[in-house]
């Protein structure tokens, strides 16, 4: 669970939008939060935020207006799609965890591009220890489907309890491959190779041993985009259970293709 310690120093702002009474219904919340911190917290918090969340389809968050003084995420949770905004950086074991929030209270924490908490998803990975874990980009070291012996191998353990059902510190091993071409689950804005040349993808899945008599230990994956160029993580999709996965893009994403003057009159 996180924790922020301060007080709220404005209510919360509503405005209902209406784009289309017989089809579409939406509603966008903006809020302000002005944290005060207390005596021995972390100084790297960043106290001064909004959250903006949308819940609506693909194209009307494409055309929802940003702040460019905020940093956003375009999140998937199984299908259904929100914006959310970084609240604050919390620094823990020496690494910087990013904290994003939607107006609806969806949390996610990523720390060095990772799942490394959520709240109010319909599955949620709580008190997940990854503190061990090697960077993303170390797996670019290898040669994708190579079987040489000698290439290193990266790999980590990884502890977390899911809710709801609150299986406790599920213990796994994580194995972490560079891949030579685009998933075929990642989002069509990185289809278009012309548009990512910068961009080396990563798999981690979860190593089930073969004796193991534990269920909670699965097969599961996760993919990551990597920015060669930026060296930012800007794509992330992690399968909490077999059948439900959460991914994070970079919002706005810079390398999207701009859409054509024919494009915009295609309905």
């Amino acid at each position: 669970m996180i924790r922020i310690c301060g007080k709220i120093s404005k209510n919360y702002l509503a405005l209902l939008r209406s784009r289309s009474r017989s089809l579409h219904f939406f509603t966008i919340v903006l809020a302000s939060l002005l944290i005060t911190a207390c005596a021995g917290e972390k100084q790297s918090l960043v106290y001064d935020t909004f959250k903006l969340g949308i819940t609506s389809q693909n194209t009307i968050i494409d055309e929802a207006p940003l702040n460019p003084n905020y940093s956003y995420l375009k999140v998937d949770a199984n299908g259904l799609l929100a914006l959310l905004v970084l609240g604050y950086i919390d620094q823990k074991h020496k690494q910087s965890n990013d904290v994003w929030y939607s107006a609806f209270k969806e949390v996610l924490e990523i720390k060095g591009g990772r799942l490394a908490n959520s709240e109010g998803l319909e599955v949620n990975w709580t008190e997940v220890d990854i503190a061990d874990a090697p960077p993303l980009s170390d797996a670019l070291t290898q040669v994708p489907g190579a079987l040489n012996k000698r290439q290193p191998r990266h790999r980590y353990t990884r502890t977390r309890t899911v809710m709801p059902g609150y299986q406790v510190n599920i213990r796994e091993t994580v194995v972490m491959e560079a891949l030579n071409e685009t998933p075929s689950d990642a989002p069509k804005v990185f289809r278009d190779t012309s548009n990512n040349a910068d961009i080396r993808w990563v798999q981690e899945t979860v190593l089930v041993p073969t004796q193991s008599q534990n269920p909670s230990i699965k097969p599961l994956r996760a993919i990551y985009a990597i920015d060669t160029k930026t060296s930012k993580i800007v794509f992330g999709k992690q399968y909490l259970t077999p059948d439900y996965y959460v991914s994070w893009l970079t919002w706005p994403y810079s390398k999207a293709s701009k859409p054509t003057p024919q494009d915009s009159t295609k309905k």
